[in-house]
């Protein structure tokens, strides 16, 4: 045949062969060859096709392979005779096959090459490859010869960590400089520290995770670095492995060839993860004293009292000033920010006009206005009241009145005694009653103060005088055979005469804000008197103005000394109170009355002011402040260390560019595929390898010792990159391998994942879990689990976070390490298993890639396990970053023991309620109006050193019923009608169940009344008030609250005896509350107008229980006795029991606690709180409510009276009722059921519980003034949670990754250990890898179908009589030799 050009040459031969009946042919458009494959059909008379030679299914590997040329540019390329001649040797060729490849001529190239053959005969195929010649087929790719380079070794790449590491430096540097000069950075909270703590060490885990990437391309690439500038040793070369090996093993092989890159890019991760673990310790928060000057601040509020308005019948002063006069002075509560409740001056508030820099412990300054009270006082001797009779006052009863003259004011006819009314005695054995009167009065005005109508008390025109007096009365015991006593008498008189007034001045005022930053007490300097006064409201003004606010506030009755029908006044309820609930006869005392007077006095009208005369304002002034605050401070010791680490990585970065591996590889060279395509163009380096797949490291490294190796550029058409061995001049000491080396069954398996270090990855985050939790428990019980000293706060303060941050670091180092193993082998694996495609095991690389795309390619390849544990190394990331805050330095008190010894036990029987209840309801009322930090264990909020213990105490509780709706029917009042006010009562008739303990016969409910007041205009209302119930065995009675006060008129009295059983004695509840909103519509009749009502309401019985109940509580020391609220009590159920009670009808749990004082003293407290009217046109003034009901809509925000009235929400108005109900009970069993005797019964007789079994109680006491690591529980719980999660998944990954430790029988992790498993098969022949593919990224073999449609195996197979072990194409059936 003639010649012909290349192409038509082609074209030729691939039409003759289409013209064989028996050969299918198939073409390869590829950019490197043009292949044409000739396959001969099979001889059973079934064409064959290419999915039968790249398919996954070959019966056997070819028993025979010739191979006429691997390059045809290379010396060894054959001629067309050649070819000829060696395709005539192939046995079982068809003839016409081998006379139609004989008689082609082939042309010859520009360069006068021929083209070249390859011929291969695979069972019953025979297959000719034809690799055309020609420059332009060869160079399709587009010539390129330009060396790969990873990214992470750019010189940009460098020169940007270098700049980083240099601002890093500096930056260091500059905080610590300014930390020193002001004193800490900022201001900052503990709950606020995820940026400041965990900040640095984040940012630096990130550098850590780049320059890992900047590390592993220089370990990679050494090796053909030395290739290089070879030719070197193969241990230099092509067994160089810097991967796999630990990092103290790869310093020293560094050092020892003095591979300078690879010392510096592993300091760098070491320096790294240094500055990383001190940057856990950087910043600190320390208290720190602080001052400052010209701070603008804010006056919030300014004396106006033009609102002010007082007459005989109405004021806008209420009981607030009293009541909480009675909880500063008594109870302990903080009084308002801008009182001095004991020097009597009020002041307003201000503050920080920028609010954000107040911080706990402020100490700001500011000259503003004041008011301070006055009140001059004169003991008045020899004076005696005249005995009279006022009738307009009472018919019966006596009076004493008292005329006053002093040289500046004149009073007549002021009452100072009153004797019983109608004969009634409250102790009917008394001979003696102490009667206290406190009054204002207008001088010189002629006024008899005895009569029923008194001055306009408002006149500030003409001098006050505040009247004190104590009359002691003795008279005859009770006799009911009199109207009024045998006889009765004023035995004496104490009076006093006070002057009340006000003073303004400008007071240099320092706000002491607490370390809490909840409360702020004050210091005054009087700088300058002011001739103003509060507008609206004068001096004159100020005693009328307490006493209104006096008159309207009920205490109770006065207990002891509450003799005759008169009660004593809330005043001298007060003093007595303030003298530790004296009798009101030691202020018989002149003396002691002027001191206890003045103190209330001023306080009352203190807090009068304060409330009513002070207005919001907005007034700018400028002060200073002197403030404690918790500041961001920079430590020296991790400054130290983390500018030594910046410094000397900026220095390795200049570095790395002079001697970094650059240019060194075609491309990248870290997955197999790789290797396999350099050893497709190293004939001779491949030739070496053959036979070496099976042996160890130890056996290769024998055999390849004795040639150097050295990478070469081949030109060419397309030039080629080839590894070329070089002998060395050495004996030939190389020993034959044997048989039993070359198929041995030992396997390679790196020291990351044999089962030990397996079990020890596993077992040590166990242990961290188990001793953080044991740590964890430590801090909770001794506020931490090691002492700190202050002097040394931020280098014990750092430590505690450098070791934590070192031990993340091991930790992540363990699992990097099986991540590294498996991400190695999972290649390896997919070719194990058998017909891998090249994207699942040849092109697969997930060492070296960022962790978010590890995982991917790990799941896109179905690599579960590998990705498993990636994911659970991703996780160990994060642990250094958590760590750095896991402890922290807090003050902790010095526990110790002390024993107890208890002094009283709870006796219910003590006192029923019903008149005195030792002002519990006075303070459940200020609970229920400020909020106060009470609860129902009688807790009071005091900073005091607790005292831990465990005591038995008593709770009571309710047990409520809601009365169904139709047990419940309204209808008009007929007896009240008419009434002035232009209202309509309303009588409610209820059905009450018979809940009773006392099993009564026939009887199933009871009838039970109220009335409640609506308008007659149709405006919606809320009406509803609780109720003492008294039960009898045909009725029920009671209407609200009953009136005891005999200072009030139509006040009544009852018999002791009667309000001792004053619930009836059958076990049945006592307390009825009603709440509902409703409108009165009226209907004309023909004589008069009838009302018909629309209401929604519900009501609730409720049964009175108690319980004892063993409670783990903090009280004062050492005046043991105050609960204190934090820590709050933590009862333990599993010890409740109830306790019995002995009434008069029936033995049960049900108490018969008729709460009358609490009623009373809620109505009076409960009148500083509106509850606003219904919507559709109610106002708060038309509610008929009590104070009870009002107590419960204004208590909390989240339970107004929208949520309780209405039969929908009796559910809520029960929990309601419950929480206040237990509220003051907690305060009722405190101040009047305590008993002295520990030998009695808890609640006698018949009681449940024994007598105190508890004469003594252990506890411990807490003393401030050390510091103490503790351990945060957030943290804590997150690496617990993290170290769960690395466990669960490297176990899961580990069982997904069964035979992982049987793949390999040496370390891959070199070039030549990759290469001895490719050598002696056909994945790196020119079959399936064209010239030139060296030069190729991945992507580029992938687009241009380079393997595509081969399957890889790994495993034993035979040539020849020989098993080999390693990767080919197909599926390799015998995978276990």
């Amino acid at each position: 045949m003639a010649a012909a050009e290349p192409r038509e040459w082609r074209q030729n031969l691939r039409e003759h062969l289409l013209q064989e009946p028996n050969l299918s042919v198939v073409e390869h458009p590829t950019p490197s060859r043009h292949a044409i494959h000739a396959i001969e059909g099979q001889r059973r008379g079934k064409g064959a096709s290419l999915s039968n030679i790249a398919g996954n299914r070959w019966s056997s590997r070819s028993d025979r392979y010739t191979e006429l040329s691997s390059d045809y540019n290379t010396p060894t390329s054959m001629s067309y005779d050649d070819a000829n001649e060696a395709a005539s040797e192939v046995s079982g060729a068809p003839n016409n096959m081998r006379q139609d490849i004989q008689s082609a001529t082939g042309p010859t190239d520009s360069k006068g090459h021929q083209p070249l053959y390859r011929l291969t005969e695979m069972g019953d195929s025979t297959v000719i490859l034809y690799e055309g010649g020609e420059p332009e087929t060869a160079t399709a790719w587009g010539a390129r010869t330009r060396m790969w380079n990873s990214i992470w070794l750019g010189t940009g790449v460098f020169i940007t960590f270098g700049i980083g590491f240099t601002v890093l430096l500096l930056a260091t540097i500059l905080l610590y400089h300014f930390s020193e000069i002001n004193k800490g950075l900022s201001v900052q909270d503990a709950s606020k520290e995820y940026g400041w703590r965990y900040g640095p060490t984040a940012f630096l885990t990130v550098i850590l995770s780049l320059w890992n990437q900047v590390d592993f391309a220089t370990r990679t690439l050494t090796p053909w670095k030395e290739l290089l500038n070879g030719p070197a040793a193969a241990e230099k070369t092509v067994l160089l492995d810097y991967i796999s090996p630990l990092m103290t093993t790869v310093i020293w092989r560094a050092a020892k060839a003095r591979h300078w890159t690879v010392l510096a890019s592993i300091f760098g991760v070491l320096l790294i993860q240094l500055a990383t673990i001190f940057s856990g310790g950087l910043f600190t928060l320390e208290p720190t004293i602080l001052e400052q000057g010209g701070i603008p601040l804010t006056v919030t509020s300014a004396f106006d009292g033009n609102d002010y308005r007082l007459d005989n019948s109405s004021s806008n002063v209420g009981t607030y000033p009293t009541i909480m006069y009675y909880g500063t002075r008594i109870q302990g509560l903080t009084p308002a920010v801008g009182l001095d409740i004991g020097l009597g001056l009020a002041v307003p508030d201000f503050e920080l006009q920028e609010k954000d820099e107040t911080a706990a412990g402020t100490n700001y300054t500011a000259a503003v206005a004041g008011a301070k009270i006055g009140f001059e006082c004169e003991y008045i001797p020899g004076l005696n009241g005249t005995k009279t009779f006022l009738p307009w006052w009472s018919i019966l009863a006596p009076f004493w009145t008292l005329n006053i003259t002093t040289p500046s004011c004149n009073l007549t006819n002021i009452i100072v005694g009153e004797g019983p009314d109608h004969n009634m005695y409250h102790q009917e054995n008394a001979t003696q009653a102490f009667e206290g009167y406190f009054g204002d009065f207008l001088c010189d005005q002629g006024a008899d103060y005895s009569a029923p109508y008194l001055p306009n008390p408002s006149n500030a025109s003409v001098e006050h005088r505040i009247v004190m007096t104590m009359a002691d009365l003795r008279f005859a015991p009770y006799n009911a055979s009199y109207s009024s006593p045998r006889y009765i008498y004023l035995n004496n008189l104490t009076v006093a005469v006070c002057k009340p007034s006000y003073a303004l001045g400008n007071y240099n005022v320092t706000y002491l804000n607490s370390l809490d930053g909840k409360t702020k007490s004050m210091t005054t300097n009087l700088m300058s008197n002011m001739s103003s006064q509060i507008p609206g409201f004068a001096p004159a003004d100020m005693g009328a103005a307490v006493q209104y606010s006096l008159d309207q506030t009920y205490l109770g009755t006065g207990g002891q000394d509450w003799v005759l029908s008169k009660q004593v006044v809330t005043f001298f309820q007060v003093l007595s109170a303030m003298n530790g609930n004296v009798s009101i006869g030691a202020f018989m005392d002149p003396q002691r009355l002027i001191n206890s007077g003045t103190e209330a006095f001023k306080g009352i009208a203190t807090l009068l002011i304060h409330e009513y005369m002070m207005k919001p304002g907005n007034t700018s002034v400028e002060g200073s402040i002197l403030y404690e605050e918790n500041r961001l401070w920079v430590t020296a010791l991790s400054v130290g260390f983390m500018c030594a680490c910046f410094g000397i990585l900026a220095g390795l970065c200049i570095l790395q560019i002079f001697v970094r591996p650059w240019d060194v590889a075609p491309r990248d060279p870290s997955s197999i595929g790789a290797t396999a395509i350099v050893l497709a163009s190293s004939p001779k380096f491949q030739s070496l390898l053959h036979g070496l797949g099976t042996l160890r490291s130890r056996s290769i490294r024998q055999r390849l010792s004795r040639f150097e190796f050295r990478s070469q550029l081949v030109p060419g058409p397309e030039t080629a990159f080839m590894i070329d061995p070089v002998q060395r001049d050495v004996g030939n000491d190389e020993k034959d391998i044997s048989p039993d080396e070359a198929q041995t069954n030992k396997w390679w398996v790196p020291v990351p994942l044999r089962w030990w270090f397996h079990a020890l990855t596993i077992v040590i985050p166990l242990i961290i879990i188990g001793v953080l939790e044991v740590l964890q428990h430590s801090s909770d019980s001794n506020q931490g689990f090691i002492d700190v000293d202050p002097h040394g706060f931020a280098n014990t303060h750092g430590f505690a976070a450098y070791i934590p941050t070192f031990i993340a670091f091991c930790i992540s180092s363990m699992f990097a390490g099986i991540q590294f193993g498996v991400c190695t082998l999972a290649p390896w694996m997919a070719l194990q298993r058998g017909s891998a495609p090249a994207s699942q095991s040849l092109l697969l690389n997930l060492t070296g890639r960022l962790a978010p795309h590890r995982i991917f390619l790990a799941l896109q390849s179905r690599n579960f396990g590998v990705a498993l544990i990636i994911v659970a190394t991703l996780v160990t990331a994060w642990l250094p970053i958590v760590v750095s805050g896991l402890y922290l330095v807090n003050p902790a008190p010095v526990s110790q023991q002390v024993t107890m010894r208890q002094s009283d036990v709870f006796d219910p029987h003590i006192n029923n309620l019903f008149y005195f209840d030792g002002n519990a309801g006075t303070i459940t009322g200020l609970i229920a109006l400020e909020a106060t930090d009470f609860d129902s264990s009688n807790i009071q909020s005091q900073t005091q050193t607790p005292f831990l213990a465990q005591v038995e105490a008593t709770r009571a509780s309710v047990n409520c019923t809601i009365i169904p709706q139709s047990s419940i029917s309204t209808a008009r009042n007929q007896f009240y009608d008419n009434l002035p006010s232009g209202g309509v009562i309303m009588d409610v008739v209820t059905r009450i169940p018979w809940v009773c303990d006392y099993p009564a016969k026939n009887v199933t409910s009871l009838p039970w009344n109220q009335t409640y007041l609506f308008p007659n205009n149709t405006k919606p209302i809320y009406f509803g008030k609780a109720s003492v119930l008294s039960w009898g065995l045909d009725s029920v009675w009671g209407d609200g609250s009953i009136d005891t006060d005999f200072n009030h008129p139509m006040a009544t009295s009852w018999a002791p005896g009667a309000s001792a059983n004053w619930v009836g004695g059958y076990g049945c509840p006592s307390i009825a509350v009603t709440l509902g909103r409703g409108t009165a519509t009226p209907v004309k009749g023909k004589n008069k107008t009838d009302y018909t009502f629309d209401v929604d309401m519900s009501t609730i019985v409720c049964s009175q229980h108690l319980q004892t109940v063993n409670t783990s509580v903090a009280m004062s020391f050492p005046s043991v006795g105050t609960i204190i609220a934090d820590p709050p009590p933590v009862p333990d159920e599993s010890t409740a029991r109830y306790l019995l009670t002995q009434l008069a009808h029936s033995l049960g749990r049900t108490f018969e606690f008729p709460l009358n004082a609490f009623l009373l003293s809620l109505a009076s407290v409960s009148g500083n709180n509106t509850v606003p009217g219904p919507n559709g046109g109610g106002s708060a003034e038309n509610n008929d409510l009590d104070g009870f009901v009002s107590a419960l809509a204004t208590t909390s925000p989240s339970t107004p009276i929208t949520s309780l009235a209405g039969s929908a929400n009796a559910q809520a108005l029960v929990d309601a009722t419950r929480k206040l109900y237990g509220t003051y009970m907690a305060q009722a069993l405190s101040s009047n059921m305590r008993s002295r005797d520990l030998t009695t019964l808890v609640s006698t007789p018949n009681s449940a519980a024994a007598p105190a079994e508890q004469p003594s109680v252990v506890g411990s006491v807490t003393i401030p003034g050390r510091l103490r690591l503790t351990q945060q529980r957030a943290p804590k719980v997150a690496l617990q949670a993290m170290l769960a999660v690395m466990i669960v998944c490297l176990v899961a990954g580990r069982l997904l990754l069964r035979g992982v430790d049987q793949v390999v029988p040496h370390n891959p992790c070199s070039f030549a250990g990759t290469a001895t498993l490719l050598a002696d098969g056909e994945v790196c022949t020119r079959k399936i890898i064209p010239p030139g593919a060296e030069w190729r990224s991945d992507a580029e073999l992938r687009s241009t179908g380079v393997f595509d449609g081969w399957m890889f195996s790994l495993g034993w197979w035979e040539s020849l009589g020989v098993y080999k072990y390693g990767v080919d194409i197909g599926w390799i059936e015998k995978n276990d030799k």
